[in-house]
């Protein structure tokens, strides 16, 4: 791919920018000069290229900045990082998705090796080399939900499916707009969505629930 990761920081100097390039890869042409809430859950589909679409997770230039700026909040706040205990098999098959996508897709940055339980991963960006057991969390130096979510970008939850609901039962969030894994964690679509303005009486959230 020939990624180049800028060595920048997201707090005191604060050194974030955006290169030329990546500027050029933002995905969100907008069309109009005023934004509404709307139901913007779909399938993914394989998009262009070197598109941000192109894979189902995208890698880009601010990896490695972002990865250490995660481990630093996650030391300070460890609470932004949470499961229920009946998540720990949705956590198995969190990495597990997460391990294959990466090292199907950016074969130049991750590497999964898999021989039975017996799984080795390498993180080349972040200069990880992990042999663990998949299944027991005992193998690795965190839950395997916070293990593969230190190693990718953007925020994650999972939910639990149960009685019409989806429910908040685990979740990684270290830049989360205005709210809180751990007041949310438990609460099922609609009791966690319930502060958002505008969008109940839309019924957006009613739409995105069933989707």
């Amino acid at each position: 791919m020939g990624l180049t990761f800028r060595d920048e920081t997201f707090r005191d100097d604060f050194t974030f920018t955006n290169s030329p390039a990546g500027i050029r890869r933002f995905p969100f042409p907008f069309a109009e000069d005023h934004y509404r809430y709307s139901v913007n859950i779909e399938p993914h589909k394989p998009g262009p290229k070197g598109s941000v679409v192109e894979f189902p997770f995208d890698i880009d230039e601010h990896y490695v900045s972002e990865m250490r700026e995660r481990a630093m909040v996650l030391e300070a706040d460890p609470l932004r990082c949470q499961a229920l205990p009946h998540m720990m098999t949705a956590q198995w098959e969190m990495l597990d998705l997460l391990m294959t996508s990466l090292a199907r897709d950016y074969p130049d940055l991750f590497t999964l090796h898999r021989d039975g339980a017996q799984w080795h991963w390498i993180n080349r960006p972040l200069g990880i080399d992990q042999t663990f057991t998949f299944g027991d969390a005992s193998t690795l130096p965190f839950g395997p939900m916070e293990y593969i979510g230190r190693q990718v970008q953007g925020d994650f939850t999972i939910q639990d499916q149960r009685d019409n609901q989806l429910w908040l039962d685990a979740g990684i969030l270290t830049s989360p707009s205005d709210w809180s894994l751990d007041f949310n964690l438990g609460m099922n679509f609609t009791e966690w969505h319930a502060p958002v303005p505008l969008a109940h009486e839309a019924g957006v959230f009613e739409r995105a629930l069933k989707f």
